[in-house]
C-alpha cells in the first residue's frame, strides 16, 4: 500500500493500518513529517514509486490544488499508477475535482473513490472517523477492509464526488455548531457560571456536539492548538460557498462564519485549530474566556 501526505491526522490514520499488519509505503513533501512511519517500518518512497509498487493508494492531503498536483500533475501518481490499483483519497477537497479524477482513472484502469473524513485529531488517534465515501460500490467492497481500520462509520454516498458534497454539508452545519460554541462560551462567562461544570452538563444534552464536548474544554483552558486548521477549514468552507454560488443557494450563516475566521487568517492565525473562533468573539465583547 502507498499513504501520501502523512500530517495531523494522515499520520494516524496510516498508523493504524500498520498496527492491522499492513506493509506502507509513505511520501510526504516534508520527510520529517513521516519519520515517525519510517521508524516504525514504513518505506520511504517517491510518488512514482509508490504508482509503480502499489496496488492500493490513499491521499489525505492539504488543498484541492496539492491534489492536483500529487494526483494528476506531471510528475503525479496517475503517470505511474498499474491498472487494476484502488486510490482512495481522503482530502477534503472539490466535488468537481474528484469527479475528474475518477473519469481520468476509469481511463487508466483504477478505481477511484472520494472519501473525505470528519473526527478531526481525536476521531484519527482513536480510529473513530466518518468516512464519506463518493464512487462505484464495488471499490468500496474491496476497500471497506483498510477503512474500517480507522472509521467508525462509513457510509457509501452515492457517485463520484458526493463523498466531498456530503463533507461540505459537514462543514457547514459544523459552521453552525462553532460559532453556537463559542458564544454560549461568552455568554456563560460573563454570567458568573464555571465553564467546566455547564459544558460537562450541557454536553450531555440537546445542545451537545463534538465541537463543545472536545473543543470546549481546550479553549476554557486557552489551548488552541490544531487538531484541524483555520487555513483547511476556510478553505472546505470558501469552496463550500462556492458550490452554493453554482446551485444558487443563500447560506448567511456560513458566509459570517467564513468571515470570522478569515479575520483571524489576517491576524497570522492560519496554522492555529478551529477553536481559536473564540478570540474573535473575546474581541468583540471585551472579554477573555480562556484561562491563560
Amino acid at each position: 500500500m502507498g499513504w501520501i501526505g502523512t500530517g495531523v491526522m494522515g499520520k494516524s490514520m496510516a498508523e493504524h493500518l500498520m498496527n492491522a499488519g499492513y506493509k506502507l509505503a509513505v511520501f510526504n513533501r516534508t520527510p520529517a513529517k513521516a519519520q515517525a512511519l519510517v521508524e516504525r517500518g514504513a518505506e520511504f518512497s517517491s510518488i512514482a514509486e509508490i504508482g509503480r509498487t502499489c496496488q492500493v493508494v490513499f491521499s489525505m492531503v492539504g488543498y484541492p490544488h496539492d491534489v492536483d498536483e500529487v494526483i494528476l500533475g506531471t510528475a503525479g501518481l496517475f503517470k505511474s499508477i498499474q491498472p487494476g490499483a484502488l486510490f482512495i483519497d481522503h482530502t477534503s477537497s472539490s466535488p468537481v475535482l474528484a469527479t475528474r479524477i475518477f473519469e481520468e482513472g476509469r481511463k487508466l484502469g483504477v478505481a477511484c473513490l472520494d472519501a473525505p473524513v470528519s473526527g478531526g485529531d481525536v476521531g484519527a488517534r482513536t480510529g473513530k472517523l466518518a468516512i464519506m465515501v463518493g464512487g462505484e460500490e464495488e471499490p468500496l467492497a474491496r476497500a471497506m477492509e483498510f477503512l474500517s481500520k480507522y472509521g467508525a462509520n462509513i457510509q457509501h454516498m452515492g457517485g463520484p464526488g458526493l463523498g466531498q458534497h456530503t463533507k461540505l454539508t459537514n462543514q457547514i452545519i459544523l459552521a453552525g455548531n462553532m460559532i453556537g460554541m463559542v458564544e454560549g462560551l461568552v455568554y456563560s462567562y460573563k454570567a458568573g457560571l464555571d465553564l467546566t461544570k455547564m459544558i460537562e452538563l450541557i454536553s450531555s444534552g440537546a445542545a451537545g456536539s463534538a465541537s463543545l464536548r472536545i473543543l470546549g474544554p481546550r479553549i476554557v483552558s486557552g489551548d488552541l492548538e490544531p487538531g484541524f486548521y483555520i487555513e483547511h477549514y476556510v478553505k472546505d468552507m470558501g469552496m463550500a460557498l462556492e458550490e452554493c454560488k453554482r446551485m444558487g443557494l443563500c447560506l448567511p450563516n456560513l458566509s459570517l462564519v467564513n468571515q470570522f475566521y478569515q479575520s483571524l487568517v489576517g491576524a497570522g492565525m492560519a496554522r492555529k485549530g478551529t477553536q481559536a473562533l473564540i478570540q474573535v468573539l473575546e474581541k468583540l465583547n471585551g472579554v477573555k474566556v480562556s484561562r491563560i
